[in-house]
């Protein structure tokens, strides 16, 4: 059991605690009498300590009684009552310590005299404080008072007119030297200025004010009481002087004299006990040094121990270790064959130096796999260079690629709308309009791919600009309707009546995500019927409308797998519909991401052979208290019949215009009743229903009925032949909510012609007049652009480039409008347009042409100092828009 390092050590160590136990036991005898002596050497130091506070105490006194006696200081006086409870409380520290002293009969004769002289020094500062109250008071309501009350009393009397102003004017210079006086007096009480104070009161009665008696008594009565306050004022501040410089410090010297007889007492006692504890500091030391020696020699025992039989050899293991760290085999480690810890320790290091081995092959691997791990983040991190700069050689690549079709384009559209316009045969017209056709599809394709690029670039902007949901509607049946109709599709078109018309949001960028939805539908269904719905629902603060769209359609459909792969970029649902009904695989994918750019949601669903759906929810901001896009629509009478066997109205229009659907009935039913109301809808659901039937409708226009129909959608032939058999009112699907209200207005007018003030619309161009700079390079848009403004009957002149252009504006500065090409040889459209605003052609409008359709690029055009921007292809809707915008101010 000794064997163990750690017994020994606890031995070791308890016979040092024993020692150290009996060591503490002596010293504490010996330290209790030191303390003894120690407590009674503190306890004098202590009174004597107390003795020279309090004459510093006393010194404060007086320099407060003197600092109270220069200003009058509120802060003196409380911190004159704090050392009274201070020296008071030290004097009762000093009387407790003499109970238990020897001397106690001459020490509380000293103490019991000091208080005394306390106290009547308190006492005669009460008095110091009272008085300059008093004289406080005199001042402010007696002198200073009086003095004011005169000054105040001549300055009525002069206006009034009783005393000359020369009286005035003296009696006040006067009355400044009196109050300089007694202020000087105040800061230093000289005989001096009591004299100057009198002199001035003296010269002040000798003036004669009036011959008004009543005023010369009243201002006699102010003097005198001037003078008599002042003497009081002189009484009290003698008097205080004297108790301050004489009384008080007499007892402050005769306190400060007994404070230092009892100091003399204090330290002779203290001297006594300092020897006393002294002998007995001696004595402790030479016994704590007794013990201390036998405390060393074992703790030397101790260490001698420690060293050889566990210092030694741990050093030697060290040393082991140290080599084993840095790769040295060894093979005889010291200490080995011991019993103790120490052999075990040594034990261990031979296991350490296997597993060093061990270590050693593992880092050579790690090490390897590093390596490698180095070559891959070299290889990645190119591989990202490269990534960034061929998405920046993308970005580029299809801006230029816009720009460079656009422009060709702009040529195109351009001409075939001039060649549409022009008398032509109906082949020709037909080739025209499909020519159109495939040019927008091939601008739409353009736009998809610079919009999806944008998005992924995250550079596509969402705007919040106010806009009607009514001019949504008919850009979205004017786009989708006429591709429908090419198919002979249905399309039914249903809107909400109490969704608010006005909101706030991106009405582009919902009319792409709708339009996209809706030309898939009708590209991808063959036969059968397209249902659009737009639904919503308001918060309760009337001020957010969750707007609901939803395209329904009957086409081919798509499976499950399908179904997951239709928001992806790039990818049809089937391989084989890219070949069978093209498209670039990007609309959906732009549609899914405008929906998440937007904070919106969207959802499919499909059932292969039977169609698709699509749902889009956006959050859309709305004006509140608006009336829904329906609730102001006329009401039918009562009594009017809907003919019908399936209604084509949606059941929330017939609510709205107090139609029954209840109380139908079929044509059949209405040509055999005796009686029909004067107005009646007829829902026709195939020509041959209305050509079987027009000859009765006809007869019900003639005897004075208001009939309306109701037709499913048909092509444009057919429509055709409706308009040209039936005169009276007529609805189509698909139609708009204002156009189904336009349509009730006509029945209940009874007059198909009949248009609101709200639905005229006014001619799409007219006549301008004006003389146009056209900038540009390419002579086929010069030639569609200028075949346009001659169309329009203006005049206008063309530039190659931009530096012609500033030269012709120069030279002939006459232009009403400049349209500006922004890509050009020689100088561009932006440097052309800051050249002419910097030569101080600022009032001439400035319209940018550009086949760039980034909005950073219209920016761009803004900031150079051009008015407005037109993308290439330009339309002439647009162009005209524009120019009779600014030719018309």
């Amino acid at each position: 059991m000794l064997s163990s390092i750690r017994v020994q050590l606890i031995t070791v160590l308890l016979a040092l605690v024993a020692l150290i136990l009996a060591q503490g036991f002596v010293a504490r005898k010996n330290q209790e009498v030191l303390n003894k002596g120690v407590a009674s050497a503190a306890k004098a130091v202590i009174d004597v300590g107390i003795v020279k506070e309090l004459e510093r105490d006393v010194v404060d006194l007086q320099r407060n009684v003197l600092i109270f006696k220069e200003n009058a200081s509120k802060s003196a006086i409380t911190r004159f009552s704090r050392l009274m409870v201070t020296i008071n409380s030290k004097l009762d520290k000093l009387a407790e310590v003499n109970e238990h002293s020897n001397q106690k009969d001459d020490s509380n004769q000293i103490l019991s005299r000091m208080r005394e002289h306390l106290n009547a020094y308190q006492e005669n500062f009460s008095q110091v404080v009272e008085a300059r109250s008093e004289r406080d008071n005199l001042v402010d309501q007696g002198t200073m008072s009086d003095i004011t009350l005169l000054e105040s009393e001549l300055d009525k009397a002069l206006a009034k007119g009783e005393v000359s102003a020369t009286s005035v004017e003296d009696a006040k210079i006067i009355l400044i030297q009196t109050e300089n006086a007694m202020l000087k007096y105040l800061m230093k009480p000289d005989m001096r200025f009591i004299k100057t104070f009198n002199d001035s009161v003296d010269a002040l009665m000798h003036i004669s004010f009036s011959a008004n008696a009543g005023l010369q008594q009243r201002v006699e009565r102010i003097i005198g009481r001037i003078k008599n306050d002042f003497f009081k004022l002189t009484q009290i501040t003698q008097g205080n002087l004297f108790l301050v410089n004489v009384v008080m410090a007499g007892s402050a010297n005769e306190f400060l004299y007994l404070s230092g007889e009892l100091a003399k007492k204090v330290s002779t006692h203290s001297e006594v006990v300092t020897q006393r504890t002294y002998q007995i500091a001696e004595k402790t030391q030479r016994n704590g040094e007794l013990f201390s020696l036998f405390a060393i020699l074992l703790a030397l025992a101790a260490a001698l121990f420690s060293t050889f039989r566990i210092l030694g050899p741990i050093r030697s293991i060290t040393e082991v270790f140290n080599k084993l760290a840095e790769g040295v085999q060894i093979s005889n480690i010291p200490g080995s064959s011991r019993k103790d810890e120490i052999g075990k320790l040594a034990r261990a290091a031979l296991v350490f130096s296997d597993k060093n081995r061990e270590t050693e092959k593992l880092l050579n691997e790690a090490r390897s796999m590093n390596s490698q791990l180095e070559n891959l983040n070299k290889v990645i991190t190119e591989s990202k260079v490269k990534a960034e700069q061929a998405t920046a050689s993308k970005s580029m690549f299809l801006a230029n690629m816009s720009h460079e079709i656009r422009t060709p384009m702009n040529g195109i559209i351009g001409l075939i709308e001039l060649a549409q316009q022009q008398e032509i045969s109906p082949t020709v017209r037909g080739y025209l309009d499909k020519a159109s056709y495939s040019g927008q599809i091939l601008l739409s394709v353009i736009n998809d791919i610079l919009d999806f690029s944008k998005i992924e670039a995250g550079e596509l902007k969402i705007e919040e600009v106010s806009f009607s949901l009514h001019s949504l509607f008919d850009n979205l049946i004017a786009v989708i309707a006429l591709r429908a109709k090419e198919k002979n599709l249905s399309v039914h078109f249903t809107v909400n009546p109490s969704i608010p018309p006005q909101v706030i949001g991106d009405p582009l960028r919902i009319a792409q995500i709708i339009m996209n939805i809706g030309n898939n539908a009708v590209k991808f269904t063959e036969q059968g019927r397209i249902d659009i719905e737009f639904d919503g629902n308001l918060n309760e603060k009337g001020n957010l409308l969750n707007l609901i769209m939803r395209i329904t359609d009957s086409g081919i459909g798509m499976s499950p797998a399908q179904l997951d792969k239709i928001f992806k970029p790039f990818t049809q649902a089937d391989g084989s519909t890219n070949r069978k009904y093209g498209g670039t695989g990007l609309g959906l994918a732009i549609v899914s991401q405008l929906t998440e750019l937007m904070d919106g949601r969207i959802h499919a669903t499909s059932t292969m052979g039977k169609g698709s759906r699509f749902e889009v929810e956006l959050p859309l901001k709305a004006f509140k208290n608006q009336p829904g896009v329906l609730q102001n629509s006329p009401q039918l009478p009562t009594n009017s019949l809907y003919v019908t066997e399936s209604p084509l109205l949606p059941e929330a229009y017939c609510t709205q215009i107090q139609l029954s659907t209840a109380s139908s009935m079929s044509i059949e039913d209405a040509k055999d009743a005796t009686t029909l109301p004067d107005h009646i809808v007829v829902d026709v659901h195939e020509f041959s229903l209305f050509r079987k039937n027009i000859s009765w409708l006809n007869s019900l226009l003639e005897s004075g009925k208001s009939v309306g129909l109701v037709m499913e959608s048909a092509g444009s032939a057919l429509q055709s032949k409706y308009d040209s058999l039936w005169k009276g009112p007529l609805i189509m699907h698909p139609f708009t909510p204002a156009q189904f209200e336009r349509f009730v207005h006509q029945i209940i007018a009874k007059d198909a012609n009949y248009q609101s003030q709200e639905y005229k619309e006014e001619p799409e161009s007219s006549n301008l007049e004006g003389h146009i700079l056209l900038v540009e390079d390419n002579n086929i848009n010069q030639l569609v652009t200028g075949e346009i403004l001659t169309n329009l009957g203006l005049t206008f002149d063309i530039a190659e480039d931009g530096k012609q252009a500033v030269q012709k504006v120069e030279n002939a500065p006459q232009y009403d409008l400049i349209l500006m090409d922004v890509q050009m040889p020689v100088m561009d459209g932006y440097e052309a347009t800051k050249q002419l605003r910097e030569k101080g052609f600022t009032g001439v409008p400035i319209i940018g042409l550009s086949a760039n359709a980034m909005k950073e690029d219209k920016q761009s055009a803004i900031d150079a100092g051009m008015n407005d921007y037109l993308t290439k292809p330009i339309k002439q809707k647009s162009l005209i828009s524009m120019l009779r915008e600014y030719l018309g101010k």
